[in-house]
């Protein structure tokens, strides 16, 4: 099922796999000409290693600079950057890290690294707008309209009373209406911004591209639009369209568990869902037993599934597709987030995926659980 999305969801990814390397000691640097410098103080960080890792959209993850706090918890990081961007810290050996928006000025940051989620930045504008962004998104009573829809429509499956559910799926539609509106005067209100620019990712996932498009076009007539950060969304735009419902899914060959190449055009004839997932995403796996039930009862009504895997150890794909019982088709090239179909049909967030007709025509997108099988039945009956 499709959830809310809110800013503090999707500009704050949780990465790990940093480097647990033993410290090593590093020179001052000194400032450089025009761009930032970190002053920073985090109590319980003394002699720990401090991470600052850029996360932008269109950049592939990457560990931009470590140093090591004194014993009084002090650090800073100097630097120069082409446009401003997303950052994390992160302090060595304790729990998440946290999220802020950098740019070429003077920036503080003061807090505690038990809790660093409470930490103060100050010295960037853009990072002021993110925090009034993420106040605003943090629209409760939304939430509480979308919880409620929810349990409307789990009371009414339990009950198996369709026109409860329907009543439920238009209740819950109604809400991820208002959030599209809102969002959308989100974005006009700081067009002008890195953070209104970062927002497009929440209209994109939660399918509204073509009112992504129309505010991108608008902030492409002014500096922010030239940006390299609006340049990804507008690539990621313009796949996307390409792959409306009703256009045809361009064709993609990659190879099998078994070395076997295997074309999406193999499958012309069938219903097929084209699912983009992976091993270590844990909203994948969840859904997959949903995937595993709606195989299982319409996989002998001319439909089928064709999972592309944005994998980069092919032992970890090996034992998910065993362990959840995924007994159709799979294809990976093993490149994780640069798999080639990945990049070919614009996926940036998993799981995701495409119901195609039996011309090869996209006929739906993101169709989750009891959503995906009410669909089929639909068409296969």
């Amino acid at each position: 099922m499709k959830l809310l999305c809110t800013v503090s969801l999707l500009l704050l990814f949780f990465y790990d796999g940093f480097s647990q390397s033993k410290p090593v000691a590093k020179p001052v640097k000194q400032p450089i000409q025009g761009g930032y410098k970190i002053t920073g103080f985090l109590k319980n960080a003394a002699n720990r290693k401090i991470y600052l890792t850029e996360s932008a959209f269109y950049k592939s993850r990457q560990q931009s600079d470590t140093t090591i706090a004194n014993a009084k918890g002090q650090f800073s990081f100097n630097g120069k950057l082409d446009e401003a961007s997303f950052f994390s810290i992160r302090v060595e050996g304790k729990n998440s890290p946290q999220y802020f928006f950098l740019e070429n000025s003077p920036i503080t940051i003061t807090g505690n690294a038990d809790s660093l989620w409470a930490m103060k930045v100050t010295g960037s504008k853009e990072e002021n707008i993110r925090q009034k962004v993420q106040q605003m998104m943090l629209d409760t009573a939304i939430g509480n309209q979308y919880k409620r829809a929810e349990l409307k429509y789990t009371n009414a499956r339990a009950t198996n009373d369709v026109n409860a559910m329907q009543a439920a799926v238009k209740d819950r539609q109604e809400v991820l209406n208002q959030e599209v509106k809102r969002v959308k005067k989100i974005i006009g209100t700081y067009s002008t911004s890195a953070v209104g620019v970062n927002v497009l990712s929440v209209l994109i996932n939660m399918g509204d591209v073509a009112g992504a498009d129309s505010l991108l076009t608008i902030m492409e007539a002014n500096e922010i639009g030239k940006t390299l950060q609006a340049k990804f969304f507008r690539q990621q735009i313009d796949v996307m369209s390409r792959l409306n419902v009703g256009k045809l899914a361009p064709e993609f060959a990659q190879t099998d568990t078994l070395g076997n190449v295997i074309k999406l055009s193999s499958f012309k004839g069938k219903y097929v869902l084209v699912d983009f997932w992976a091993s270590w995403c844990g909203p994948c796996r969840e859904e997959n037993p949903n995937l595993v039930q709606t195989y299982k009862t319409f996989k002998d009504k001319n439909f089928t599934i064709f999972s592309v895997s944005l994998d980069n150890n092919r032992q970890n794909w090996l034992n998910a597709i065993r362990k959840d019982h995924l007994t159709w088709s799979h294809v990976s090239d093993l490149k994780g987030w640069k798999n080639d179909v990945a990049q070919q049909y614009g996926i940036n967030s998993v799981p995701a995926n495409l119901l195609l007709d039996p011309t090869g025509k996209i006929i739906a997108r993101n169709l989750r659980g009891e959503d995906l099988s009410k669909k089929i039945q639909e068409l296969v009956q």
